[in-house]
């Protein structure tokens, strides 16, 4: 039985005590006090030994007969250094209906399981399958194909403005490590309006031993927490199409838009401005909008896609299917932004300066279940690699477009389509394939078939008449 199908078991047996949500939560919180507990030191005086003696008097019964009163006194006796390390406190649900023998499994099934980091990963998938509000996780095919196009360096700060659960923050430190990097040394900021969110993310980064600076719970786009730095990479999955985010008019008219006040009903593009404006002088940016967006037509939108085009911050745009999100039926688009596209250390030899690359991946996506669909690992590393052939990266085959796949365009080409950035709007079909040379001998065959054709048809006739005289 696979840890998912236990889970989804586990979050059944407490349906009766705490709402889906709630329980999953106490699920990680549970989960993360094991993995405290194992990694503490022996001395008895060391703070990490908190989380030993809490486990262990779970595990022995010293807390769970107590039921949910019990369970919350240990996780939060076992916790409180990790809760000193981040700012948020671990603010449980009412754990008050929980029985003991509700408790006894709970703890039983987080004891069995062989490790607890691949257990909290099933706990993150899992938490897209209750509704909407599990927005704050970003499926993994996803989060690598962002980092994989970013390529973070060791030295180097990475941000997530709508950070949910820390995904693409621990994504970024886990690319590093594959690349031989030093992931210990990668700076991680990440902010989120969801305190539910930012607590997921807090324990994310603990079952995987990462350090990070978390803020909120606050939305970005009214109360920026890191309103004095820039980042080398910037990567985002905000809300599309967020209304309401403007604060009634009063952040429309504040300096945080330099390609114009986005619409107060939609913030697709105050994302992309907030993108754009938290890179460093040489930072690049990932950013994911519904498709609609590269193409829209509606007056401020339009404006901004141009201005970003113009001021030539945009790089590339990938055109993705639909059913890659959860909860979004509409297919979507990645955006790339780089604050310098000449020559240098984070981009490429390419002089890349007013051009751009158009990606059409809408037949990448693989189906793993119904309403739900990846973005395999073949596919993926085929829209790396074009992006890093169309910027000269090192080891890399000249850049070629690619009828039906991809395209570079200048700036001013952009202009001539009213900035209509949607690849599937500009990368051809390949042609049908032909061969003119074999031409004469195929219409001469055809006309020796219909020939043929002709003369089974008289012969047909003629015995079908014979046929009809006899009666």
């Amino acid at each position: 039985m696979s840890e998912g199908q236990s889970l989804g078991r586990v979050l059944d047996a407490l349906r009766g005590a705490l709402p889906p949500r709630d329980a999953l939560l106490t699920v990680m919180a549970l989960i993360l006090l094991r993995y405290e507990a194992e990694k503490a030191p022996a001395d008895e005086w060391d703070e990490g030994a908190r989380a030993r003696r809490a486990w262990e008097a779970l595990r022995s019964g010293g807390h769970w007969r107590e039921g949910g009163r019990g369970l919350t006194d240990a996780l939060h006796s076992g916790l409180r250094t990790r809760e000193e390390g981040f700012p948020l406190r671990l603010d449980l649900p009412n754990l008050g209906s929980v029985r003991d023998r509700e408790a006894a499994l709970l703890i039983n099934w987080v004891t069995a399981a062989e490790d607890p980091t691949e257990l909290f990963e099933a706990c993150l998938e899992q938490s897209h399958a209750l509704g909407k509000g599990g927005d704050y996780y970003t499926p993994s095919d996803l989060t690598h194909l962002f980092i994989s196009l970013m390529e973070p360096a060791d030295d180097e700060a990475v941000y997530d403005p709508v950070c949910g659960s820390g995904g693409f923050l621990l994504k970024a430190r886990e690319y590093v490590a594959a690349q031989g990097g030093r992931p210990e040394e990668l700076a991680l900021y990440g902010q989120d309006a969801s305190s539910t969110a930012l607590l997921t993310a807090a324990m994310n980064f603990s079952v995987h031993d990462a350090g990070g600076n978390l803020a909120g719970p606050a939305s970005t786009l009214a109360d920026d927490r890191f309103s004095d730095l820039t980042f080398d990479v910037v990567v985002a999955n905000p809300p599309f199409n967020q209304s309401g985010w403007d604060e009634h008019g009063i952040l429309r008219d504040s300096p945080s838009w330099p390609y114009g006040p986005p619409p107060a009903g939609n913030a697709n593009f105050a994302w992309a401005q907030h993108v754009v404006r938290k890179m460093s002088p040489t930072g690049r940016g990932a950013l994911l909008l519904p498709t609609g967006a590269a193409s829209t037509a509606k007056g401020a939108e339009s404006q901004i896609r141009a201005a970003l085009v113009n001021d030539d911050v945009l790089s590339a745009v990938v055109e993705l299917p639909a059913g890659l999100i959860p909860h979004v039926r509409n297919p979507v688009s990645l955006w790339l932004f780089s604050k310098s596209k000449k020559p240098h250390r984070s981009w490429g030899q390419n002089d890349r300066a007013g051009q751009f690359l158009l990606i059409d991946a809408r037949d990448s996506a693989t189906n793993v279940k119904r309403g739900r669909r990846v973005v395999p690992e073949e596919a993926r590393e085929r829209i790396t690699a074009t992006f890093a052939a169309w910027r000269g990266a090192p080891d890399q085959a000249p850049y070629e477009d690619v009828p039906g796949w991809c395209r570079s365009l200048s700036r001013d080409e952009i202009a001539e389509t009213d900035y209509d950035v949607l690849p599937s709007h500009h990368v051809a079909a390949p042609p049908a394939e032909s061969d003119l040379a074999d031409a004469p001998e195929r219409v001469a065959d055809l006309t020796d078939e219909l020939l043929g054709l002709f003369a089974t048809s008289r012969r047909l006739e003629d015995e079908l008449r014979e046929l009809l005289g006899e009666l």
